[in-house]
């Protein structure tokens, strides 16, 4: 139950975050913690203090990030980053919930979701490397120096990830694999 409510509010906060460019709590040792909607805390913090000393730079960022096609791009990277976690959770859930009921195939109606949340896990593996880029492309072109904004992209994280989340796919596979043939076989028998 708990895999359930908390697949549902991150999918709710997922909503309510893509609605609104750059919501944040942003905490750092040096400037303690921000928090707010404004699409220039999206930005790595030496870029932030970099256009917060030039004006004119700010207002063309603000200006280029309260675009309707940047403020859609945002929220689409938003949901990209956070999405496929809430259907993992979600997905997860309801396999435990099936698992928990006293019934004999219990097993055999927990795979269909087992295999919906191995592959939201494939994505949210996918998306560790996508969705950096994505907004660091969205905001380039407000900042006028896309050197400075490129996002760290973990690959080694990544990788294990999607292994990881390959590996429970390729189980989830042989486990109804094996459940067909012994359908199969009581069928023949």
């Amino acid at each position: 139950m708990l895999f359930l409510v908390i697949g549902a509010l991150l999918g709710v906060i997922t909503l309510v975050a893509a609605a609104a460019p750059g919501p944040y709590w942003n905490c750092d040792s040096q400037q303690g913690c921000r928090a707010g909607a404004d699409a220039a805390n999206l930005l790595p913090d030496e870029t932030l203090a970099k256009l917060d000393r030039d004006p004119a730079a700010r207002h063309r960022f603000d200006t280029w990030a309260a675009m309707p096609g940047i403020r859609i791009g945002l929220a689409a990277v938003t949901l990209l980053q956070h999405g496929p976690m809430a259907v993992l959770l979600f997905a997860v859930g309801m396999a435990l919930r099936r698992l928990g009921q006293k019934r004999r195939n219990a097993l055999v109606d927990a795979l269909p979701w087992l295999r919906r949340a191995s592959r939201a896990a494939i994505v949210l593996a996918c998306t560790r490397v996508i969705a950096p880029i994505a907004q660091s492309l969205l905001l380039a072109n407000g900042f006028g120096q896309p050197e400075t904004i490129a996002s760290p992209i973990m690959v080694e994280t990544t990788l294990l990830l999607l292994m990881l989340a390959f590996a429970a796919y390729a189980t989830i596979w042989a486990l109804e694999a094996g459940f067909r043939a012994e359908r199969e076989l009581a069928d023949f028998v």
